[in-house]
C-alpha cells in the first residue's frame, strides 16, 4: 500500500528535515507529528538554545546545528526562514541532497525563490514553491500549535520544471495537515499576496509610525487591531518588502489615491462621498 492510498496514519515520508525552527517550523514539526506523516523528523536550527527548547516541546526528533547533516539521507526538506535566507540555504545544500528529495519553501513571496531555487538545485531533487497562508505576529517556539494550520490556505506554484508527482504528493502533504490548497504561477502569487498581506502590513506599520511619541496609553481596539501585525519581525518582513517591491509599490500608490479621495472629501466637508467611501469599505470588508 502506498502513500496516495493508504490511510491519514501511514507515513507519507521516512525523514522530514525542517530547517528554521520558529513559529511555522516547530508548528509544521508537531503537525507532522500528530499526523504521523514521517518516521522521523530531524530539525535545524542556528541557536543551541533553539535545539533545547525544540526537544523540550517535542517538536523534532533530533537536533543539528549543522545544515547540511541535517539534510543528509532526507526525503523532504521544509525551508523555513526570511525569503532571501531561503535562496542561500538552498546553495548551502544543494550538494548533499539525496536523489528524489522534495523540498519546499514556506516562504511569503515566491516569484524569487522559485526562480533562484529551480536553476540551483540539481538532478535528482524536486522543488516545490509553497506558501502556508498561517502564522501570527507573534514568532518563536513558544507560540507553536499543531493546529495552525488547520482550514487556513497553502498556495503551490508550478513552473514548467515542477516535477509532476512531487507536486501531487507536496499537495497531499498539505492536504494531510489540514490546509486548502491552491495553485498558481509564481507572478500571480506574488500580486495577490501583496494586496492582501504585504499591503497590509505596511499600512500597519505606517500607522504606527505615524502615531509614534504621542501617548498611546489611550489606544483601543481600533488602533490595537490595525497595528497588530506590525509587530512581526521587522527582518522577515524586510525581506518580503524587498522580494515584492514591485507590486507593493504599485498597491502603496493606489492606497495612495484612495487616501487622496478621502482627504478631497474632508477638505470640502462632502458629506456624501464620505459616506459613499466608508460604505464601499463596509461592503469589501463584510464580504470577507
Amino acid at each position: 500500500m502506498d502513500w496516495q492510498a493508504g490511510p491519514a496514519t501511514l507515513h507519507m515520508f521516512k525523514r522530514v528535515t525542517i530547517i528554521g525552527l520558529g513559529l511555522i517550523g516547530g508548528s509544521l514539526g508537531l503537525a507532522i507529528r500528530e499526523r504521523r506523516l514521517a518516521e522521523e523528523i530531524i530539525g535545524v536550527s542556528r541557536r543551541q538554545s533553539t535545539i533545547r527548547k525544540a526537544m523540550s516541546l517535542g517538536v523534532v526528533d533530533r537536533v543539528t546545528l549543522d545544515i547540511k547533516e541535517g539534510v543528509c539521507g532526507s526525503d523532504f526538506v521544509i525551508l523555513t526562514a526570511p525569503v532571501l535566507t531561503i535562496i542561500e540555504i538552498a546553495k548551502r545544500i544543494k550538494g548533499v541532497l539525496k536523489k528524489g528529495v522534495i523540498v519546499t519553501d514556506a516562504g511569503s513571496t515566491k516569484y524569487d525563490v522559485v526562480k533562484n531555487i529551480e536553476a540551483i538545485f540539481p538532478n535528482g531533487a524536486s522543488f516545490v514553491g509553497s506558501h502556508p497562508l498561517a502564522g501570527s505576529e507573534k514568532s518563536g517556539l513558544n507560540f507553536v500549535n499543531k493546529d495552525l494550520f488547520k482550514d487556513a490556505y497553502c498556495l503551490l506554484t508550478k513552473t514548467p520544471n515542477t516535477d509532476s508527482k512531487a507536486f501531487k504528493k507536496i499537495k497531499i502533504f498539505w492536504r494531510r495537515i489540514g490546509m486548502r490548497v491552491v495553485s498558481m504561477n509564481a507572478k500571480q502569487h506574488d500580486k495577490i499576496i501583496s494586496k492582501i498581506s504585504h499591503l497590509p502590513h505596511a499600512v500597519s506599520a505606517s500607522l504606527s509610525n505615524t502615531c509614534r511619541g504621542i501617548d498611546l496609553s489611550l489606544a483601543a481596539g481600533g488602533f490595537k487591531d490595525t497595528t497588530r501585525i506590525s509587530s512581526g519581525s521587522p527582518e522577515l518582513w524586510k525581506d518580503i518588502f524587498l522580494t515584492n517591491r514591485k507590486n507593493l509599490a504599485r498597491d502603496i500608490n493606489m492606497l495612495k489615491k484612495e487616501l487622496s479621495k478621502l482627504e478631497t472629501a474632508l477638505i470640502r466637508g462632502d458629506e456624501k462621498k464620505i459616506l459613499y467611501f466608508l460604505k464601499k469599505a463596509k461592503g469589501v470588508r463584510d464580504s470577507v
